[in-house]
């Protein structure tokens, strides 16, 4: 058996394991104290917004304007990934 796979195999373990330990914790935390963050944001929105409008309203306001911009930078990279020429001149063999 060759040592590149094996290698390979432990890293990616090594690698994956913590991160995913970390989002599963992570994942568990959310879940208990949910209602105790959102009214923590709710209560801040509150206060910081201007005629006690809360963050939420203000955010769903903004979310067309974001989106908007970012489905047209998705489109214009699609668009550059499909017609980008490459750096060699186009007739190299011809002369």
């Amino acid at each position: 058996m060759r040592k590149v796979p094996f290698a390979g195999v432990f890293w990616v373990f090594a690698l994956a394991l913590p991160f995913t330990v970390i989002a599963l914790a992570g994942v568990a935390y959310v879940d208990l104290h949910f209602s105790q963050m959102m009214q923590a944001v709710a209560e801040f929105g509150q206060s910081i917004t201007v005629g006690g409008r809360g963050l939420v309203a203000e955010t769903a306001e903004r979310l067309p304007e974001a989106l908007g911009m970012l489905i047209g930078l998705i489109v214009m990279l699609t668009i550059h990934a499909f017609v980008r020429q490459s750096a060699e001149p186009f007739g190299k063999n011809h002369k």
